[in-house]
């Protein structure tokens, strides 16, 4: 009885650390997931051509704002009551966690100052944050990256 009662135990242990890895694994890949989106909107918004403020040459993913569009050409993310992109596709049951995704672009030009002589220059940078929210068990999380962008030219 007692070897039965302890085996009990230990199954019991063992059953709920499984559960809990196959929870975190779950988290890993959500995340992961996540972070690649995230990224992807990053990679557009450094590589996204012509960028020159100081003629007015901005792409639409880098407008001043806070915008839910991503990806080019661009299209809505959705919100937190209505999520449409994609965090996950799980590939053996084909359910998808879906998510939404926030871009904030933000003019931080610098003015270097200079001599006595000289009026000194406008440094063209932005600054871009990218969060991806999302749902899990009844929980929002989140993913966030940021970067700088200066001018082309």
């Amino acid at each position: 009885m007692v070897a039965i009662g302890i085996f009990a135990v230990y199954a019991g242990v063992g059953v709920t650390a499984m559960v809990r890895m196959n929870s975190d694994a779950a988290l890993s890949r959500l995340q992961t997931g996540a972070s690649t989106a995230a990224q992807g909107q990053i990679d557009l918004c450094l590589s996204d051509q012509p960028f020159n403020p100081q003629y007015s040459q901005v792409p639409p993913e880098l407008t001043v704002g806070t915008s839910s569009m991503y990806g080019n050409p661009q299209v809505n993310s959705g919100t937190s009551t209505a999520p449409a992109l994609a965090v996950y596709t799980d590939p053996t049951s084909g359910s998808t966690v879906l998510g939404w995704m926030t871009t904030v672009v933000a003019n931080t030009n610098a003015r270097l100052s200079a001599g006595s002589n000289d009026s000194g220059a406008t440094l063209y940078v932005y600054s871009i944050t990218v969060t991806v929210f999302y749902n899990y068990r009844n929980k929002t999380r989140s993913v966030t990256m940021s970067t700088l962008r200066t001018s082309d030219s």
